[in-house]
């Protein structure tokens, strides 16, 4: 079971970083260091980013239905 939260857990924080935290930092105007979205050009990094966060809740969506199988 734990390893279902673990791999929830790095899904989440790589889907909130990869995903929302660019459109955020656009906003605010902030430089986050490892949101490699940023670093594409113009219409490419929201493109990246919202498929960051569609894939995220995807996969956390099939990690939380095999762990209710498992249990």
């Amino acid at each position: 079971m734990s390893a279902y939260d673990g791999a929830s857990s790095a899904v989440f924080l790589v889907g909130i970083y990869e995903g929302v935290v660019p459109f955020v930092s656009k906003v605010f105007g902030w430089q986050p260091f490892l949101a490699f979205p940023l670093r594409l050009p113009s219409p490419w990094w929201w493109i990246v980013s919202a498929a960051v966060i569609v894939v995220a809740v995807v996969v956390l969506d099939v990690l939380d239905k095999a762990k209710k199988r498992a249990a």
